[in-house]
C-alpha cells in the first residue's frame, strides 16, 4: 500500500518540523511528547506560555513539562532563550559487571540516560534492541524515551538480564500492574534476591502465584477487600508459605488470634503467633485447639493445687488474665501528709 499528502493540503498553512525529528526521535519519543513539540513548532513564532500549551492539549501541567522536558535534554527546545551547549555529549556506557550491593547503587532516577545516548545503546546493542521490541509487545503499546531509559537502568544498574526483565514485565502485565514505576521496584527487590536466571525468575514467579492465591482465599475468609497484598503483605505471605510451610487453615487460624486482640489487620501479629506455632512445633488447626486445652487444663491444675493447700483464691484466674489485657493502668498520686511522720 502507497501512500501521498492531498496536495490541496500542501498549499495550506504549514509548518517546519526538523529532520532530526522524524530521522531519530519517532522511535523514542512518547505520544505526549509528539504532540507537544508539533503544537510547539506550529505557535512557535508567537512565544507561547506552558499554560497555552496545557490548555489547548487538554494536559496537566506534570505531564506537558515531563514531555517538553526530552525535547530540552535533545537540544531540540531551548529552555528560557538558553543558547544550546557546544560540548559533545559523553556516551552513556553501562556500569562495570562486578558485584555491587543494591544499597550502594545510585537511584536510576539520577542516572537517566539522554535520548541521544539511549538511541545510541539501542544501535550498539542488538540485546537492548530485543529488550524494547520484546518489552512493547508484552506492555501492548508503543514505549517511548521514558520507558526505554528506565527499562536500562533496570538492566544495566539493577543487573536484571534481559530474559529475566521480560520474564518481570510479563508477570506484571499478567497481575494488572503494567505501569513502568511499579516494574523498576519490582526489579529492585528481584536485584535484591539475586534473582539473575530464567531458573531463579521462574522460581520466584511460581511463588509470587502462589501468594496471589493464598491472599484470595485469605479475602474470602476474612472479608478483607484489597484486591492484592502489598509489598510487605506479599513478604510475609511467602514467609509463612515457603518458609514456616503453613496452609491457608494455619495463617487463618493466626488471622483470628489477632482479630481477637486488635481492631485493625496486623500482618506483623499474625506473623508473631505463627512463629510461635512453628517453634512450638504446631503445624495443624488440630494441634492449636490441643495446646489450647493443655493450657485451660494446667490453669485448672495450678487453681485446685492452691485449693487443696488451704489458701484457694479469693479472685477468678482467668479473668485476672483478661482484665490485665484490657484494663488500662491507674496510678494514684500519693497525699503529701501519707507516710510522714
Amino acid at each position: 500500500m502507497e501512500f501521498s499528502i492531498n496536495p490541496q493540503m500542501m498549499f495550506g498553512l504549514s509548518f517546519s518540523v526538523p529532520a532530526v525529528v522524524t530521522d531519530k526521535h519517532l522511535k523514542l519519543a512518547g505520544a505526549a511528547q509528539i504532540k507537544v513539540l508539533l503544537w510547539l513548532l506550529r505557535h512557535a513564532a508567537e512565544n507561547p506560555t506552558m499554560e497555552e500549551l496545557c490548555k489547548a492539549l487538554n494536559m496537566k501541567s506534570a505531564d506537558a513539562t515531563d514531555a517538553m522536558q526530552y525535547w530540552i535534554e535533545c537540544g531540540i527546545v531551548l529552555e528560557n532563550g538558553q543558547a544550546p551547549a557546544v560540548a559533545e555529549e559523553p556516551a552513556y556506557t553501562a556500569p562495570a559487571k562486578e558485584h555491587t550491593p543494591i544499597e550502594q547503587k545510585p537511584e536510576i532516577e539520577h542516572t537517566r540516560p539522554t535520548a541521544e545516548q539511549v538511541l545510541k545503546r539501542t544501535k550498539e546493542s542488538p540485546e537492548i534492541q530485543f529488550l524494547f521490541n520484546e518489552a512493547q509487545k508484552k506492555l501492548g503499546k508503543t514505549i517511548g524515551y521514558d520507558s526505554q531509559s528506565t527499562l536500562l537502568m533496570i538492566h544495566d544498574f539493577y543487573g536484571l538480564p534481559v530474559e529475566v526483565l521480560l520474564m518481570l514485565i510479563e508477570y506484571c502485565v499478567s497481575i494488572g500492574k503494567n505501569s513502568l514505576g511499579y516494574i523498576s521496584k519490582a526489579a529492585k527487590t528481584w536485584s535484591e534476591k539475586e534473582i539473575d536466571s530464567i531458573e531463579k525468575a521462574d522460581e520466584q514467579i511460581h511463588l509470587l502465584n502462589r501468594c496471589d492465591g493464598i491472599w484470595k482465599k485469605l479475602c474470602e475468609l476474612t472479608g478483607i477487600s484489597t484486591p492484592r497484598p502489598t509489598a510487605s503483605q506479599s513478604s510475609y505471605l511467602a514467609h509463612w508459605t515457603n518458609e514456616l510451610k503453613f496452609d491457608i487453615d494455619m495463617i487463618y487460624l493466626a488471622y483470628e488470634e489477632m482479630a481477637n486482640h486488635t481492631d485493625k489487620v496486623s500482618f506483623p501479629y499474625m506473623n508473631k503467633v505463627l512463629e510461635n506455632w512453628h517453634d512450638l512445633g504446631i503445624t495443624c488447626v488440630a494441634q492449636v485447639e490441643e495446646a489450647k486445652q493443655q493450657r485451660t487444663a494446667k490453669k485448672q491444675k495450678t487453681a485446685q493445687k492452691k485449693k487443696t493447700q488451704g489458701y484457694e483464691a479469693s479472685y477468678d484466674i482467668d479473668e485476672f488474665d483478661r482484665r490485665s489485657e484490657t484494663a488500662p493502668l491507674v496510678y494514684k498520686k500519693k497525699k503529701k501528709d501519707e507516710g510522714e511522720g
